[in-house]
C-alpha cells in the first residue's frame, strides 16, 4: 500500500512539474508597463525647461534605440495607438495617470512608453495622436504649455 501511494505521489508530482513547465513556456506578456524612471525624467525636464523657458529634446532623455515617438492624447483608443504603432499596443497605464502619454517605437515595434506626469499642457500636437519622427523631436515648454519645437 506504501508503494502505490509513493508512486501515486510521484506521478503527481511529475505531473504539476511538466504542466508548470509547460504554462511558463507558452506564456505570452499582456501589457507593457510605463517606464517609470523615463515618465518621471520626462516631467522632470518639462518643469525645468519651462522655468529656464526652453526645449526639451527627447533624443536625450530618451537614450535607447527609437526612430519615432508617438504623442498620444489622454482618453485615446488602444486600437487608434495601434494603428499609429503598426502593431497592438500592449502598454499599461499606472492607476490613476490622466497625462499625455509618449509613446517610443523603433520599427513597427513598441520601444517603450511614457506618460507626462506634471500640470502642463500640451497643445499643437494632432489629436489623438501626432506622431515625431527622431530627428525632429523636440518639445517647445512655455508658461507650463507644451508645444512641438519645429
Amino acid at each position: 500500500m506504501t508503494r502505490a501511494l509513493l508512486a501515486v505521489g510521484a506521478l503527481l508530482a511529475v505531473a504539476f512539474a511538466i504542466f508548470g513547465l509547460v504554462v511558463f513556456l507558452t506564456r505570452e506578456e499582456d501589457r507593457v508597463a510605463v517606464d517609470n524612471l523615463l515618465a518621471e525624467n520626462l516631467t522632470r525636464a518639462i518643469q525645468t525647461s519651462d522655468e529656464q523657458g526652453g526645449e526639451v529634446d527627447l533624443r536625450r532623455i530618451a537614450d535607447f534605440p527609437w526612430d519615432r515617438v508617438l504623442v498620444v492624447a489622454p482618453g485615446t483608443s488602444r486600437d487608434a495607438v495601434s494603428e499609429a504603432l503598426g502593431t497592438e499596443y500592449k502598454g499599461d497605464l499606472p492607476f490613476g495617470s490622466l497625462g499625455q502619454v509618449l509613446v517610443f517605437a523603433r520599427g513597427n515595434r513598441l520601444a517603450r512608453f511614457a506618460d507626462y506626469r506634471g500640470r502642463g499642457t500640451f497643445t499643437g500636437f494632432e489629436r489623438p495622436l501626432d506622431v515625431l519622427p527622431r530627428e525632429r523631436a523636440v518639445l517647445r515648454v512655455r508658461n507650463l504649455v507644451v508645444s512641438p519645437a519645429a
